[in-house]
């Protein structure tokens, strides 16, 4: 069974084939994502991915997406963990003092003006980020590009292979979790 972690910096999953760019995490593959992914057609059964796409623009997010599919077998599913914008949205209008806790406690960029409006602002560009998706626009993208996205919790899945890979939990990030099933097309 081949499972692939995408952009593992150095958080490896034992088991899987790592791949990512910066090699000081030691991945089993060195690769550009956003060039395309080193694999054949439909090889792999699992992908996992955790805060990559939020680094990438949405166009390149489409394509990246697209190869995804491309290596995964028909039936395979890609788990997705992304930053949710409404969740941020949510904390910044509703708990602004959870949302600089979290900032603070799990992110640890020191803040000028120690707000919430900074910590919105920081968070939208911080760590590379490009593009925050709410859950909404992140099914439509995939579901353009031939899955079916379905969010989930916090290290659960119908794919046991999927449960407890999660690194960010609810508490300690502002995260949202999915489980794309690659479709026919």
């Amino acid at each position: 069974m081949t499972k692939i972690n995408l952009g593992s910096g150095h958080w490896k999953l034992p088991g899987w084939v790592n791949v990512d760019l910066d090699l000081s995490g030691d991945p089993e593959v060195c690769a550009d994502l956003s060039a395309g992914l080193p694999f054949r057609d439909a090889v792999a059964e699992f992908m996992h991915t955790e805060d990559f796409l939020d680094q990438l623009e949405l166009e390149h997010a489409y394509g990246f997406l697209r190869e995804c599919h491309r290596v995964l077998k028909p039936g395979g599913v890609l788990r997705v963990l992304t930053p949710d914008l409404e969740t941020m949205a949510r904390l910044y209008m509703e708990e602004p003092d959870r949302l600089r806790d979290l900032w603070c406690n799990f992110v640890g960029v020191p803040l000028s003006a120690g707000t919430a409006g900074e910590v919105f602002n920081l968070g939208m560009r911080h760590a590379g980020h490009t593009f925050i998706y709410d859950a909404e626009t992140f099914r439509e993208v995939l579901s353009g590009c031939g899955f079916d996205a379905r969010r989930v919790a916090y290290n659960q899945s119908e794919k046991p292979e999927l449960r407890s890979l999660d690194l960010r939990s609810p508490e300690n990030a502002i995260s949202m979790y999915f489980d794309c099933y690659r479709l026919e097309r």
